[in-house]
């Protein structure tokens, strides 16, 4: 077959081989074939420029030590290609050149010393070379290796190359430069494929989908289909942003899933900050990097941001047990799928938070209608324990009030406790964290209520309890209790779970006050209607004008105090009627003028007047006996007629008392009842 017909052949060849696709180090080989048989050379080999360093790779030879001398890695300034790869220039070199440059593809007359494989050192022993010419492969201007083919005809009778071999050769080299070119458009196609199906999967399994937890496992599982991994985790930022947590994770065990991260350091903290993807070939060398699998350490790693709107949601993090495992390509498929997971995942918070604030202000509709339309207590109670087991979704909850007279918290309700065991666990102010809550009058979440050193002195951690969340009730200035709800596992409450348990604090204080002084008015009237009954009995046996006495005795009964003093208007005066509980050494005084001190300033006002620190008020400094008898706090009420006032009740306590419009009304209604201004009028 003459030259001409060997290189149609050859074209032929290399056009079907760029057809089939065939693999790039199979094309590599059919040329450098294809250059033995056209130019007659007893070798030929192709090199390709090492990317970063100044060397030569072996590629594809044929010939003589073709199976020693592929693969070998030598420097530039070693071979015979320097000349070519410097120029970009085809040359053809003679026995008188070769003799000063070198042989055998190597430069003078020195052993080819190259790595092979593992590391290994061979060395090539080199046959008495005659010729040789080197055509440069040239690609977008860049000279990225050589055709080499050495001795024409043969090593002992070599002749030399001429331009029909030079012309081959740069046909050759062509169809080479073309066959990479195509191989990497292949391999980006092959890439973007990859990335297209990732995304796609990615985006059929979260489009549409507002559940958060099923977002981040469709999210994992369209990545780890079409990426080799040991372990893959999604990380989310939490609220208060200082840690990471493990949200979804494929290659884990049970333990692992619980690990938390710092997120002001570490070998993922960059990614946080910059908001950039990270490649990772060789872990060992990467300061602070930490394995989240303990069965087996990973050699390399992608760390990819979660992020939408250029705020960081968290991380992605994918491993291998292999050394340089991944590649560029690969971290942008992390880089594509962490972006479409920020957008996925701030959908769907967005989503789950307008449900969450639908059925929050629902449930607090509901609570405000349910306790605002009774004045049963027990059910005031228990509806607010309900809403907030389902609205913090936690599984124990307590109900603490304050009792005034101990100053201590006492146990009125609770869920998922005993209630028998928890009725001992009263705090005192300070005591334990509801104590601390009780003192400072400020609410408190705790993660850990063990390692809380304030849990020692009243601890709730023998109940089963891991985390707390507490906050106080108030009824204008007046702290009546605390709200604390619980979990049997450690769990981190948001600001925004305080924020509605203080929400429902307000509401259960004020509707638990209201039921509470509704209680107490309920127990009062029935004790009223005791002493009514008492009265009705002593006012028909009392007809020997003896009535504001036993009125005087009643009053102190029924109001719990330590005086009483019934006085009569006399012209400009007032007389005493009758007396109680007074000491002999200082009783009160026998008159009153009008207008003068506490007594006359009840009479002239016609008004009611509560003093709860007797001695502050300058009108009691009329009174002398007040400070030598000790008395603390005064209710003065008027006796009135129609609208004339005939006389003044008094009541007195020796221990400091703030009484109260109730109590007021209370006394007001009792002498009114009795008809004691109308028999004062009478007697006259």
């Amino acid at each position: 077959m003459n030259r001409s017909a060997q290189q149609r052949d050859a074209v032929r060849r290399m056009l079907s081989a760029l057809s089939g696709r065939i693999q790039l180090h199979e094309l590599n080989q059919i040329v450098v074939d294809s250059a033995l048989r056209l130019t007659g050379a007893s070798g030929a080999a192709l090199c390709l420029v090492v990317e970063g360093c100044d060397q030569l790779d072996f590629v594809a030879v044929a010939g003589e030590n073709a199976g020693q001398i592929v693969g070998l890695r030598i420097r530039v300034a070693d071979s015979i290609s320097e000349s070519a790869l410097k120029s970009g220039n085809a040359i053809a070199m003679d026995s008188r050149q070769l003799a000063v440059t070198g042989d055998l593809f190597t430069a003078g007359e020195r052993d080819v010393t190259a790595d092979v494989g593992l590391g290994a050192v061979q060395r090539v022993a080199a046959p008495a070379s005659r010729t040789a010419a080197v055509v440069p492969l040239i690609d977008n201007d860049r000279t990225v290796g050589t055709l080499v083919v050495q001795n024409k005809g043969g090593d002992h009778n070599a002749s030399q190359f001429d331009s029909d071999d030079i012309d081959c050769l740069n046909l050759l080299a062509s169809f080479v430069v073309l066959g990479k070119r195509l191989g990497t458009s292949a391999e980006a196609a092959c890439e973007q494929g990859r990335e297209l199906a990732v995304l796609y999967d990615a985006a059929q399994t979260v489009a549409g989908n507002l559940n958060v937890q099923q977002v981040l496992e469709s999210v994992l599982t369209a990545l780890c289909t079409h990426i080799e991994f040991h372990t893959a985790v999604l990380f989310l930022v939490n609220d208060e942003r200082t840690h990471l947590f493990i949200a979804a994770e494929r290659g884990l065990t049970e333990d692992e899933r619980d690990i938390q991260l710092a997120v002001e350091s570490g070998y993922h903290a960059q990614s946080l900050v910059t908001g950039q993807s990270q490649l990772i070939p060789d872990t060992d060398q990467t300061d602070g990097y930490r394995d989240l699998s303990e069965r087996a350490r990973a050699l390399s790693a992608m760390i990819a941001p979660v992020k939408s709107h250029n705020e960081i949601h968290g991380l992605l993090q994918v491993t291998s047990l292999q050394r340089n495992a991944y590649r560029e390509g690969d971290l942008r498929l992390v880089s594509a799928v962490g972006m479409q997971a920020g957008i996925a995942i701030e959908n769907a918070w967005l989503y789950e938070e307008a449900q969450r604030q639908a059925e929050r202000s629902s449930a607090l509709h509901d609570l405000s209608q349910h306790v605002n339309s009774t004045l049963n207590v027990d059910n005031v109670l228990n509806f607010v324990a309900d809403s907030v087991v389902k609205l913090l979704n936690v599984d124990k909850f307590a109900l603490l009030l304050v009792d005034p007279a101990t100053a201590r918290l006492v146990p009125r309700l609770c869920r998922g406790i005993d209630a028998n065991e928890f009725a001992d666990y009263q705090p005192e102010m300070g005591q334990g964290v509801p104590g601390w809550v009780y003192e400072w009058q400020t609410p408190q979440a705790v993660v850990n209520i063990g390692a809380d050193p304030r849990d020692r002195s009243a601890p709730l951690e023998r109940f089963g309890v891991a985390s707390v969340l507490c906050v106080p009730m108030h009824m204008g200035d007046e702290m009546i209790g605390i709200l604390v709800g619980m979990t049997s596992r450690r769990r981190l409450f948001t600001v925004g779970e305080m924020e509605l348990l203080y929400t429902i604090s307000n509401q259960a204080a004020a509707a638990t006050y209201n039921a509470l002084q509704y209680r107490l008015a309920r127990a009062r009237s029935h004790e009223m209607s005791r002493y009514f009954r008492r009265i009705a009995h002593a006012l028909g046996s009392s007809f020997d004008g003896n009535l504001p006495q036993v009125i005087s005795d009643l009053a102190i009964e029924i109001m719990r105090a330590d005086r009483c003093a019934v006085y009569s208007m006399d012209a400009d005066s007032l007389r005493l009627r009758a007396c109680s509980r007074f000491r002999t050494a200082v009783p009160p005084e026998p008159e009153v003028q009008l207008g003068h001190g506490l007594t006359g300033w009840v009479a002239r006002r016609g008004q009611s007047l509560m003093l709860t620190s007797l001695h502050d008020d300058a009108r009691a400094q009329t009174h002398t006996g007040f400070h030598r008898d000790n008395l603390a706090s005064y209710l003065g009420v008027p006796l009135k007629a129609g609208r004339r006032t005939v006389g003044v009740i008094e009541i007195f306590s020796q221990q400091p008392r703030e009484f109260t419009r109730e109590e007021v009304q209370l006394l007001s209604t009792f002498v009114r009842r009795a008809r004691l201004a109308e028999r004062m009028l009478s007697a006259g």
